[in-house]
């Protein structure tokens, strides 16, 4: 059986596409801000005692003890399996990026990924072409990420070698 999204798609929806924008913006859930924080209504109880970690990208209902990455919020909010949250938030203009993906460094100082480059290209995309095209792009944008980090990974071992 063959996957219907890639590793990358799915890494990317679950901690790329920010969960503040996926409240706000996208399934615009009541929110309200206390001393800067922002809560919103749990998809499941309705209560406002929540929280969002913005590091981990990750949004908490304290009252249910539940965790929802942008995928799990999609699909309690609007009622909806798995594959169908992953195909609404790939179609929802999610990315557009908060600031310049270009200079955003990472933890381990590894490449920024073509993806994260080149998100806000992608919803652009779709205006005018093909239903597969931006499905073709992420394709090939998911193959040349992996072909990168091969990549690095024999500098990696050239350099410890020559070391």
């Amino acid at each position: 059986m063959t996957r219907r999204f890639s590793p990358e798609e799915l890494t990317f929806l679950r901690n790329r596409v920010p969960i503040t924008r996926v409240v706000k913006t996208l399934l615009q859930l009541p929110t309200r801000s206390t001393n800067g924080k922002l809560s919103f209504a749990c998809p499941l109880c309705g209560n406002f005692d929540t929280s969002i970690n913005v590091a981990h990208n990750l949004a908490r209902c304290f009252v249910c003890r539940e965790n929802f990455n942008p995928i799990e919020l999609v699909m309690h909010q609007l009622h909806i399996g798995f594959v169908d949250s992953v195909r609404w938030l790939k179609n929802s203009n999610h990315a557009a990026p908060s600031q310049n993906t270009l200079t955003t460094a990472t933890s381990n100082h590894r490449p920024t990924g073509l993806g994260d480059i080149l998100a806000d290209i992608m919803q652009g995309l779709s205006d005018g072409k093909p239903d597969d095209a931006p499905q073709s792009i992420t394709q090939r944008l998911a193959a040349l990420e992996r072909s990168v980090r091969d990549l690095y990974r024999v500098i990696d071992e050239l350099r410890s070698s020559l070391q």
